[in-house]
């Protein structure tokens, strides 16, 4: 389905029935990449996972300040409130989990859980090592730069077979829409300050070989949040969700349960 939140048209896709469970992803990806999580969390909740702006079935729009995390946390709480899900337990993953942060902070009536996957406070990436990214990424082709990006995001041991499924969805981006996300969404994010006003139960999962969001991160998130859980996933990089389901779904739904 589509929701129109006056800004943008977001595709949501649901599966199950029973709480709420939004899942959110992270830059370059959609919400095809729950593959290994649609069906097995549809068993115990209603999943609700959406594609943010600017990425798969969602519009793109073109104008400035389109991209910030706080505009983009606007438009889940415009789904949550479309869908009437009030209190839904938000999962994010890597940039998903900045947006979820803020969510969090800016309409924390709206989230009943947290769950903040492969993310971190901020955006460690320098200013000026961020700008030769995006610079990189306007001379190259799509096919190119994705390589680069499935390098950077799996553990060394990963499969040729996931290498090629995250590759093939990388190079479905928008290279306009993404280049910007880069430039306005990631630049001047940071939560750090704020997050120990974050009330809601809040589950940290890093990944131990993580080079794009390294696992200290995700381990200060869970000292400034009061209360929060920390699970790590071993042997795994960026995308602890594919390249291991079986103990992500475990930690997630453990968490739930």
């Amino acid at each position: 389905m589509i929701v129109d939140t006056g800004q943008a048209r977001i595709f949501v896709r649901e599966e199950g029935a029973g709480e709420p469970l939004l899942l959110i992803h992270g830059l370059g990806m959609s919400s095809a990449l729950w593959v290994h999580q649609m069906a097995e969390f549809a068993r115990h909740f209603r999943v609700i996972a959406v594609d943010l702006r600017g990425f798969g079935e969602s519009s793109k729009p073109d104008y400035p300040g389109a991209y910030t995390i706080e505009t983009l946390a606007g438009d889940i709480a415009a789904v949550i409130q479309e869908l009437d899900i009030a209190g839904c337990h938000c999962l994010g993953t890597s940039m998903g989990g900045f947006v979820a942060q803020a969510l969090a902070l800016a309409h924390p009536t709206l989230c009943g859980s947290l769950l903040l996957c492969h993310t971190a406070p901020r955006m460690s990436i320098p200013a000026d090592v961020l700008a030769t990214r995006v610079e990189a990424l306007a001379q190259m082709s799509l096919d190119d730069y994705a390589d680069i990006v499935v390098e950077q995001a799996l553990a060394p041991d990963a499969t040729a077979g996931l290498r090629t499924w995250l590759k093939a969805m990388l190079v479905t981006n928008d290279k306009r829409a993404y280049t910007q996300v880069l430039t306005e969404g990631l630049r001047d994010f940071d939560a750090g300050a704020q997050l120990g006003a974050i009330g809601q139960r809040t589950l940290v999962i890093t990944g131990e070989f993580d080079r794009v969001l390294p696992r200290e991160g995700g381990l200060e998130i869970a000292r400034l949040i009061p209360d929060a859980r920390h699970v790590e996933i071993p042997r795994v990089g960026h995308l602890g969700y594919a390249e291991n389901p079986a103990l992500f779904n475990d930690a997630v739904l453990s968490f739930l349960g």
